[in-house]
């Protein structure tokens, strides 16, 4: 830590010294500099210039046309400049609050969405819940739609009031899907008449909760729905949209493949699936009509497969088949004869037909050491080779075997703009090594938005998780969304804004953007780490 502090420090100084050569400075540049110092010192244990800066900031109004003179300016910040001069970074020991966060937390952590379009409310609630849950917060029914089926939450909570619009619309729009899924929904409102509670409970949510909500009730009705959730998905082994077997079942039923044939040596083969461009279809025709091709792909391979074989739905649009007693070349038989059938299958979108196509990739279990973790990937090896070699076909793994990091499928891009060169070199020492499943991890900084936008770095293929700071001197974390959203595919990006003003009206205006999340400075970097494990995982699966 002791680094960065040097470094910080050095950069205060470096400031104050350019400013005593001016004449005058802007009250915009002493307005972004307390900001940053507030955001930044608490991060890396200089607890004492956050809480001066916090002070000093509220003497300051942002937009204001100012001009300080030196002997102005000089006098406002004389509490930092003398709590500079006394800082020894050698003696600095790290804040209590970091340690606090040392251990990493369990990317499997329950996944909450909060769709709320107050910010005194969204902040108070993501405060109590992010003592014990991951947090997604969302200001409109349309972005939380998008969260809804991209991020697959495990409970949704849902002010009845939404601005213009109404918790209501979007029980109407996710309702059917939270009911197959077990996902649980709470409606919140101040109006707790009994015809308000009887129409929550019409329209699909599990409770209702009265404001001004007490944090102990809160907390309790969320654990006792997701124990009873966890309870109840336990004991079933089919996934509930599509009829086939679910990871669960997977797991178990490899090791017992892979126990048979170190007893009887018959060798079995494992096929993943993947349904090709299935983004594209949600995007064009929505997630209703995607969940109509999945149902399909089931019918079509559950009708087609043999008495034996094992179907299971391994996540999102990937499919899994065990075949037991099959060698590599009946299992590639096999998987022609299935994707030809699905090929030739029409679906209705809208007031047309559409088909699709599905690449496969498919390996044989070789050895007595193989493991389950070893066969799936050998076979997503395999499936992403046919997805190189322009989809809609089979491809066997061969031993030694690479998938080309060309496609973009692997690699997760790990992105932060910020003006504040100590956060660039904080997130970087600790998130460039940064490992995340078999991914593999591109990080970079950026100073601002232009030289991000200028580097076409998030024109690449595969996913991104995006750190943005909500002030920045030329484009600020606002028009860096709105930019973002007119380029780019909004399910391929986590954007987690950075902002120093927890009750800001700003925050709301960045979740209508686009952004997925935030996060208020001061903050443990290792606090950091474990979200974007969180939610890279959730972005992945």
């Amino acid at each position: 830590m002791e680094k960065y502090q040097r470094k910080f420090l050095e950069r205060v100084r470096s400031t104050i010294q350019n400013w005593s050569e001016k004449s005058t400075i802007s009250n915009r540049e002493l307005y972004h500099f307390l900001h940053s110092m507030k955001g930044t010192a608490l991060s890396i244990g200089l607890e004492n210039l956050t809480y001066l800066a916090e002070d000093l900031l509220e003497g300051i109004a942002e937009k204001v046309d100012y001009m300080w003179t030196y002997d102005k300016w000089s006098s406002y910040i004389k509490p930092i400049t003398d709590e500079v001069a006394v800082i020894d970074p050698e003696l600095v020991q790290e804040d209590e609050v970091i340690k606090h966060h040392e251990e990493q937390a369990d990317p499997s952590t329950p996944l909450i969405l909060v769709v709320e379009d107050e910010i005194n409310m969204m902040s108070f609630l993501k405060d109590h819940l992010e003592e014990h849950y991951t947090v997604l917060v969302a200001a409109s029914v349309q972005k939380a739609v998008s969260i809804f089926y991209n991020q697959k939450p495990d409970y949704v909570i849902v002010d009845i009031y939404l601005g213009e619009e109404s918790g209501f619309e979007l029980l109407q729009q996710i309702v059917q899907k939270a009911r197959k899924n077990l996902i649980p929904t709470m409606l919140i409102s101040a109006d707790h008449s009994t015809d308000t509670r009887a129409k929550a409970y019409q329209s699909g949510a599990f409770d209702f909760l009265q404001k001004p909500i007490q944090p102990p009730e809160l907390m309790a009705i969320i654990a006792n729905r997701l124990r009873y959730k966890s309870i109840f998905t336990q004991q079933i082994l089919i996934d509930e949209l599509t009829g086939a077997y679910n990871r669960r079942f997977l797991q178990d039923e490899l090791e017992r493949q892979c126990s048979d044939f170190n007893r009887t040596r018959s060798a079995f083969s494992v096929a993943m699936i993947d349904i090709d461009r299935f983004k594209s279809v949600n995007d064009t025709y929505g997630h209703d009509t995607g969940d109509v091709i999945l149902q399909g792909l089931s019918s079509t391979i559950m009708r087609d497969k043999r008495n034996s074989d094992l179907f299971i739905r391994y996540g999102g649009e990937e499919f899994t088949i065990i075949m037991p007693d099959t060698n590599s070349e009946e299992a590639e038989v096999l998987l022609e004869r299935l994707r030809s059938s699905f090929e030739s299958q029409r679906y209705k979108a809208g007031q047309s037909e559409i088909s699709c196509t599905f690449s496969s990739g498919i390996t044989t279990v070789q050895h007595h050491t193989s493991t389950p973790e070893q066969l799936l990937k050998e076979a997503d090896i395999a499936l992403y080779q046919a997805k190189e070699k322009g989809r809609n076909q089979v491809r066997q793994y061969i031993k030694g075997s690479m998938v080309s990091h060309q496609s973009g499928k692997d690699v997760i891009h790990i992105g932060v703009i910020d003006d504040d060169p100590v956060i660039h070199n904080l997130l970087e020492d600790h998130l460039h090594t940064l490992s995340i499943l078999n991914y593999n991890i591109d990080f970079q900084t950026f100073r601002d938005g232009e030289s991000f936008f200028e580097s076409n770095w998030h024109h690449q293929k595969g996913k991104f998780i995006l750190l943005l700071d909500g002030i920045m001197p030329k484009m600020d974390g606002l028009e860096v969304l709105t930019r973002l959203r007119e380029e780019c595919a909004v399910d391929d990006f986590i954007i987690i804004m950075l902002t120093g003003r927890k009750k800001d009206q700003d925050i709301v205006k960045a979740l209508e953007l686009g952004a997925d999340d935030y996060i208020t400075k001061p903050f443990s970097v290792t606090e950091v780490e474990a979200r974007i494990r969180r939610l890279a995982q959730r972005l992945l699966f």
